[in-house]
């Protein structure tokens, strides 16, 4: 069969970096095709080539056996070619019919959109996709796995041959997930051609029939899935060993860093109460709405309890604002690291001293070169792929994560909330976020790490607490917890 997709040689460069070397990949119908490879390897820019947001330096894209030009994003949706990318691209304002059909609601005869059609267009495309949302309902008001189910009902409301996945179930839960494959399962039924990203290697397995890996621009193998291991795979995508997934280091927990009591905030949090202790690392488990970046939230000072007290290093404190924690010692990276934890059109030295303006500031300046002296060891010692100079909005989703991390590791920071710290991150970047853990409590620090992956909640916490609609339902030490357990504390089945 002739494929529905063939792209030969294609190459991609930007100012000091080749992005893409001689690339091929070949897609038919029906099938998806996992496309693995670490932060950085190339994938997303691939992807940005077949969708015409990025022009190729060179090489040739086939169609269904016909060159293309894809000359921009219009060419592509002309070729029935569509994207979901890792990070949205919504309105929050809108509502999830108008973020559905922006630019192509139903109108009258006159140009004025037909309310009545819309709604029902977008009622019956969510039905179909086993999405139970509103069409009327604000973006801003939903969670971060219900606006990306908009994203791909967005994606799919036109007749796509081609779909192309870019990390689509890193903030869904697992239900979200089975609704997703099945959908996909549906699609490829109907002939649709998937490319699919992801760095879970157990999604690899689960919905893909063959892979392609790419390393540093360069496509490294496509193989039948059948064919390679993930012991392989991993080799293939890090070009090494990566013996350990979680090389977690215990260390005996020191002084009393975080005193958490009776904390509650309205509709969110209810009679919150732990501790956290230096050296260690306390994992909060819980499903999508248990309250776990609400938490997060609080203790970062970015929202207000209406309840409870929270005690750092054995003094009671009152967080007003974010900066009050920043002062205390405690730096949090946020589970969406592009709305919250980073400026993208500022450079990753300014994104590293935003919080320690006050510190470098002399006479209310701050002295020409102290914010690249800030974050040039920072860069380094994270081996995060920029300069100190080069824009965050230009960096992988990765080494954004790095970015966010480098910010709190340039102060006084001692204790770190993570939430979702790995959410979008290749194998071999997730080891050395691990890494960094274990030298961060090796040196006396306290983590709480909030994940939705229970083998890394497990493989990583000393300690287990489990929310359940803004409560701590169960708390668990590592050699007690287990994948039911938690689970089953996660679902109110066990106290």
């Amino acid at each position: 069969m002739t494929p529905v997709l063939e792209m030969h040689g294609i190459r991609k460069a930007f100012p000091g970096v080749v992005a893409l070397d001689g690339v091929d990949l070949t897609l038919h119908r029906g099938e998806v095709h996992m496309l693995l490879g670490e932060n950085g390897a190339g994938k997303s820019t691939l992807m940005k080539i077949l969708s015409g947001a990025y022009r190729k330096d060179q090489g040739r894209i086939v169609v269904d056996g016909k060159d293309v030009e894809i000359q921009s994003p219009r060419d592509a949706l002309a070729l029935g070619i569509r994207v979901i990318y890792q990070e949205l691209n919504l309105i929050p304002h809108l509502s999830v019919a108008e973020n559905i059909f922006l630019g192509a609601a139903p109108t009258h005869r006159f140009g004025v959109i037909d309310w009545r059609r819309l709604s029902a267009a977008t009622s019956q495309l969510l039905t179909d996709l086993g999405m139970n949302l509103s069409p009327d309902t604000p973006l801003g008001q939903l969670s971060l796995a219900q606006r990306q189910m908009v994203e791909i009902a967005k994606a799919l409301k036109g007749q796509a041959s081609i779909l192309v996945m870019d990390e689509p179930t890193s903030a869904l839960t697992s239900r979200e997930v089975d609704q997703l494959f099945a959908l996909i399962a549906r699609l490829t039924e109907r002939g649709v051609a998937i490319v699919y990203i992801t760095h879970r290697l157990d999604e690899v397995y689960r919905i893909g029939q063959r892979v392609s890996v790419l390393r540093d621009g360069r496509r490294v193998t496509t193989q039948p899935l059948s064919d390679v291991t993930v012991a392989e795979l991993v080799r293939l995508m890090a070009n090494r060993e990566v013996g350990d997934h979680f090389p977690k280091q215990r260390t005996t927990p020191g002084k009393e860093l975080l005193r958490v009591e009776g904390l509650g905030r309205r509709g969110a949090l209810s009679d919150i109460s732990f501790c956290l202790r230096a050296g260690e690392v306390v994992g909060i488990a819980g499903l999508l709405g248990a309250g776990r970046s609400e938490l997060a939230r609080v203790i970062a000072g970015a929202d207000r309890s209406d309840s409870g007290t929270i005690q750092c290093d054995g003094q009671a404190t009152n967080f007003r604002t974010p900066a009050d924690a920043i002062r205390r010692g405690i730096g949090l990276l946020p589970e969406d690291r592009k709305a919250e934890g980073l400026v993208a059109g500022l450079t990753v030295a300014r994104n590293t001293a935003l919080p320690h303006g006050r510190r470098l500031a002399r006479s209310g300046f701050l002295p020409r070169g102290c914010e690249e002296r800030l974050a040039e060891p920072i860069v380094k010692d994270l081996r995060v792929k920029a300069t100190p100079t080069q824009e965050v909005r230009l960096l992988s989703g990765g080494n954004q994560q790095k970015v966010v991390l480098g910010k709190w590791l340039a102060g006084d920071a001692h204790i770190f909330i993570f939430d979702e710290p790995t959410r979008g991150v290749d194998v071999g970047a997730k080891i050395e976020i691990y890494n960094l853990m274990n030298r961060l409590t090796a040196s006396g620090a306290g983590i709480i790490m909030i994940s939705s992956e229970l083998p890394e909640l497990l493989g990583m916490s000393d300690r287990i607490l489990v929310m359940c609609r803004g409560r701590i339902r169960a708390e668990f030490s590592a050699a007690d917890a287990t994948q039911e357990r938690v689970l089953s504390a996660a679902l109110g089945l066990a106290s």
